[in-house]
């Protein structure tokens, strides 16, 4: 769950105090965009992330897993990751309370680099069709992230206010990763079936300091928090496949996860610095169900389009607290404004062979993505979109895939930009444009081995001949 602090809502402040809310867990407006586990492999990124019915290499697990009995040697793979990413606030303007502030624009921008998935598998022979067996990590949501705002408050000369400047510091780290087993199998020559059990394991801490200055007054705020998270899930997965087409279904269940936390809040104003002890609750993590198309048009062709539609207003805490019990996730409330999202991917490939029997890949893909997110006050929910380029080189047992993705995301978005707002249930009055910038480079590494003597210890092993 990221938890980046860009402001800690009122409200937030408020239940933590009364009630031991994770806030931590509910103030992170600019990183829940990562809240959508994404797969994770190059040639899907280069493909705008349709590959539920293509999903034909070891990344398979993460889309479709399904498509891993399509694997007919023993390979390893290995993703990594490189991500910058652009938050600016623009015309945000304060209104209300008894006076008009012109906010000055501020950028929030974190660059990061990440491991992503790292695979082992193996296929053997079971009644004359291929079974496949993988062990796999992923980085499903990485948490790393340090980020500072200075805004200047200017009142208008008529509203008697004074010049105030506002100084915001972010710092989060930690992860949470998928620790996958997945079995698949050719049912025949037309239907592959997959399941794999995931493993949920995160640890994360997160730090924000807010600091508002004035002729008047200095207001300090300081939040610490360090989380932990344990799960359990399943991804079940079909293909069903022709020569010149394919269809894949997935389905991602969803979980009943442990979260422990604690909190830590200190202010320069009287009583309110709170510290609590370790604090275990619940936290439901919503299903998820994908369908895909895939088609070949021509031999070293292929166009894939897939949609992927995430219960999210069913993410809620579970806990003993009957103030915390059944809140939603995103907006500690029990009627939810939070949405459910359909993610949607398209992707064409095309296939280069060189004189020397390499295969050079190029892809393009677009994809559009709504976030479980609705600002209070506009109404709007973030949407970003996203476009992408791939390509790739293979040649024998090893090949190495490449994808950019650009990201983007423009809306009307509230802002707390005072720290007594932070300590009250005071709404933000803070409005203006809110805009997202994203470059993101992938990179996976795939090799094969011969088959003749895993085929043949695994079939020992498991088989007994």
């Amino acid at each position: 769950m990221p938890l980046s602090a860009r402001l800690v809502p009122a409200a937030l402040f408020a239940a933590a105090l009364s009630a031991q809310t994770p806030i931590g867990s509910l103030i992170a407006e600019q990183s829940r965009s990562a809240f959508t586990v994404e797969g994770a492999g190059a040639r899907a990124m280069g493909l705008g992330g349709a590959f539920i019915a293509v999903a034909d290499d070891a990344t398979a697990v993460s889309f479709n897993p399904a498509g891993l009995a399509q694997l007919l040697d023993p390979e390893v793979s290995f993703v990594a990751r490189g991500l910058q990413r652009n938050v600016s606030y623009e015309d945000f303007e304060t209104r209300g309370r008894r006076r008009a502030l012109a906010v000055s624009d501020a950028l929030a921008s974190s660059t990061r680099f990440d491991p992503l998935f790292v695979s082992a598998t193996a296929p053997v022979r079971v009644a004359g069709r291929n079974l496949v067996v993988q062990l796999s990590v992923q980085r499903a949501i990485a948490l790393g992230e340090h980020d500072d705002r200075t805004l200047q408050e200017t009142p208008e000369a008529d509203s008697g206010s004074l010049p105030a400047r506002l100084t915001q510091g972010i710092n989060q780290s930690g992860q949470i990763d998928l620790y996958s087993v997945a079995v698949a199998y050719e049912l025949s020559q037309r239907v592959l079936f997959g399941v794999g059990y995931n493993q949920w394991r995160g640890r994360w801490d997160v730090s924000s300091a807010s600091l508002r200055t004035s002729p008047a007054r200095e207001t300090a705020v300081d939040f610490h928090q360090s989380s932990a998270l344990d799960g359990d899930n399943f991804n079940v997965g079909l293909i069903w496949r022709w020569p010149t087409w394919s269809v894949g279904l997935v389905r991602r269940t969803g979980f009943h996860a442990d979260y422990t936390f604690a909190t830590q809040v200190t202010a320069n104003l009287p009583g309110l610095d709170v510290a609590t002890p370790p604090i275990r609750t619940g936290l439901h993590w919503p299903a998820a169900t994908g369908a895909g198309l895939a088609l070949r048009p021509a031999e070293r062709w292929l166009v894939t389009a897939d949609v992927t539609h995430t219960l999210w207003a069913s993410a809620r805490y579970m806990s003993a607290s009957p103030g915390l019990n059944g809140l939603s996730f995103f907006d500690l409330d029990r009627e939810t404004r939070t949405p459910n999202v359909t993610t949607a991917h398209v992707g064409v490939e095309h296939l280069w062979i060189t004189g020397g029997n390499a295969i050079v890949p190029l892809r393009a893909g677009l994809s559009r993505e709504p976030q479980p997110l609705v600002d209070t006050i506009t109404g709007e929910q973030r949407v970003i979109y996203r476009a992408s380029l791939g390509s790739g080189f293979k040649r024998g047992r090893t090949g190495v895939d490449l994808a950019y993705r650009y990201g983007w995301s423009t809306r009307r978005a509230s802002q707390f930009l005072e720290v007594d707002q932070l300590l009250s249930r005071t709404p933000p009055t803070s409005v203006g444009m809110e805009r997202i910038r994203e470059h993101r480079l992938d990179v996976s590494f795939i090799h094969t081995f011969d088959r003749g003597p895993v085929d043949r210890a695994l079939r020992y092993l498991f088989v007994g001949d």
